[in-house]
């Protein structure tokens, strides 16, 4: 058995200010805790150190028409895009246009828009980005060159004229203000004015020569050839052709005669109007001199019955005339050359024969 201490070997052992706290906690449980806190400490560390820093960075824009400081450009024209990175590294520098045309990676880019507006453009660098935004313009249309300069005076007025009379010439160039014209002879005067006129007393050949606006490397000649005047007639020479003789015209023989009157015109029936006409002289609506102006007042014309049995038209009508029972299937005319019936072809049926 352990003897007990004194009361003086108590007084002199180690003092302990968490040992009231420990001695209620369980061991594992602060060993656990402080691991924790030290990992969470690692951790915060490690992101400290891999910290994105997003500093101060400025977007330059240039090209060849703009240079310095300008975000106005033209549809169509090529940019500059350079980041001006303030601080940190430049890999994973990226561009966006904002015209729906793919991303440029680098520092310095090249772009040009296609039409007219409003784009914001950014750079993207990690998780950084910049904004610029870029205002593009429809380009001003080109004027056409202006070619007047190369235009060559031009001398209008005839190439040929007569002693005597005056002739014009004249000239209308574009842009002309001044003008001199002189005739490439001894001691010929210098006109001035867009028109000059001249009065030849010779004839010859002459060479009219022109300057505008006094630029003398454009100056053009004209040829002049002038010849002598011909005669005139006096005004009041009146020439009057003699007419030519009108040949007699030819005597008619039948003038003064007496007009032959017109033929009538025979009236035209087809042959189902006259096979309907015959039937009404079956039921004694017509006679045989209702049919005289379709036969030309020929009452004698021939008619033939069923091919065979031949009659005048006449005597056919009266055979025919009130018999009821005679029945006509069909009835074919034969005219001549003036619409004339000459000839009829009737068929009906045979059994009727016995009527006539």
């Amino acid at each position: 058995m352990t003897p007990r201490k004194t009361q003086n070997e108590r007084k002199v052992s180690t003092y302990r200010p968490f040992s009231k706290i420990t001695s209620h906690i369980d061991p594992m449980v602060l060993y656990t805790f402080l691991s924790l806190l030290v990992i969470s400490i690692v951790l915060l560390a490690f992101q400290a150190s891999n910290r994105e820093v997003c500093t101060d960075a400025a977007i330059v824009l240039a090209s060849q028409q703009r240079a310095g400081k300008s975000t106005t450009f033209t549809a169509g024209e090529v940019i500059t895009f350079r980041a001006d990175l303030k601080g940190g590294g430049v890999a994973g520098v990226n561009w966006d246009f904002g015209d729906s045309t793919a991303s440029a990676p680098g520092v310095q880019v090249y772009h040009a828009f296609s039409k007219a507006g409003i784009y914001t453009v950014i750079l993207h660098r990690g998780k950084c980005d910049w904004r610029q935004e870029v205002i593009v313009i429809n380009a001003a249309p080109e004027r056409a060159p202006d070619t007047r300069g190369d235009i060559y005076p031009v001398i209008e007025g005839p190439e040929e004229v007569f002693i005597g009379r005056p002739v014009t010439f004249t000239n209308h160039t574009p842009g002309a203000t001044s003008w001199s014209w002189q005739l490439l002879q001894p001691n010929a005067e210098v006109h001035s004015g867009n028109s000059v006129k001249y009065t030849f007393g010779s004839p010859g050949e002459r060479i009219l020569s022109l300057i505008v606006n006094g630029d003398s490397s454009k100056m053009v000649t004209k040829r002049i050839s002038v010849f002598d005047a011909a005669p005139q007639r006096p005004r009041n020479d009146h020439f009057d052709p003699i007419p030519f003789p009108e040949d007699p015209k030819p005597v008619d023989p039948n003038a003064g005669a007496a007009p032959v009157p017109d033929k009538p015109k025979t009236p035209s029936v087809s042959d189902d109007e006259f096979k309907f006409f015959l039937t009404q002289v079956v039921d004694k609506q017509k006679s045989a001199s209702d049919f005289s102006p379709y036969l030309c007042d020929n009452m004698n014309a021939r008619v033939l019955l069923n091919d065979k049995d031949t009659d005048t038209f006449a005597h056919f009508c009266s055979r025919i005339r009130g018999k009821k029972r005679f029945k006509i299937e069909l009835v074919n005319l034969i005219k001549d050359q003036n619409g004339c019936v000459k000839e009829i072809r009737v068929r009906y049926d045979r059994k009727f024969l016995g009527i006539f």
